[in-house]
């Protein structure tokens, strides 16, 4: 009897060692011409997430001094590199045992610092707006009736050198606005703000 006979396989199944080299080599230089950007859109989104914490922080303050019925302030701790926020049930203007500090402390992530546009350094005299800069960085002042003290913002920075801001516009109502710095017009504004459409570095 005849055993019977294997087909002829004249290609064998799978990859070669130079098709996987060749592949990998491809994805490698795709990952190199893509790395940068995706390192540009990362900082962006730590910056602009940052930023949004800070301001849901704010509200919560805000909203914090209406039901203790006593006023609330926001602080940025440079030993910390945070913001945070308490009510202050002492009247005292600082942070005692006495108070309740709020849960929530926003934290400002790597490559993301506290910083104005025309700062030499971090922690600058620009990096706050309209409040108290020196020694403490007082932030708003908020009032059992919602109102804030004064106008003003906080300010942060990539490490590509876009700027954001969180604007207390309207102390009557303590609306906040985001605003990014426009290198051009040397000017912090809204998105869409008088036609100014974002750009990022």
């Amino acid at each position: 009897m005849r055993a019977a006979r294997r087909p002829n396989r004249s290609r064998q199944e799978g990859f070669t060692l130079i098709e996987t080299l060749i592949v990998l080599a491809v994805v490698g230089i795709l990952v190199l011409i893509s790395a940068p950007a995706f390192l540009k859109m990362l900082n962006r989104f730590k910056l602009s997430g940052t930023t949004r914490e800070l301001a849901s922080l704010m509200q919560a303050t805000r909203l914090e001094s209406i039901k203790m019925s006593a006023p609330a302030q926001v602080h940025y701790d440079a030993a910390s590199n945070s913001f945070f926020a308490f009510v202050d049930l002492d009247r005292d203007g600082a942070v005692s045992a006495a108070d309740r500090v709020l849960a929530g402390r926003v934290i400002v992530p790597r490559k993301v610092e506290f910083w104005g546009p025309t700062d030499g350094a971090a922690n600058g005299a620009n990096a706050t707006d309209g409040w108290d800069n020196a020694p403490a960085n007082l932030g708003p002042i908020y009032s059992p009736d919602g109102s804030v003290d004064r106008a003003g913002a906080f300010r942060l920075k990539d490490s590509n050198d876009n700027f954001l801001e969180v604007r207390v516009q309207t102390p009557a109502t303590g609306r906040i606005v985001l605003k990014k710095w426009d290198r051009n017009d040397a000017a912090f504004f809204a998105n869409g703000e008088d036609g100014h459409k974002w750009e990022w570095y």
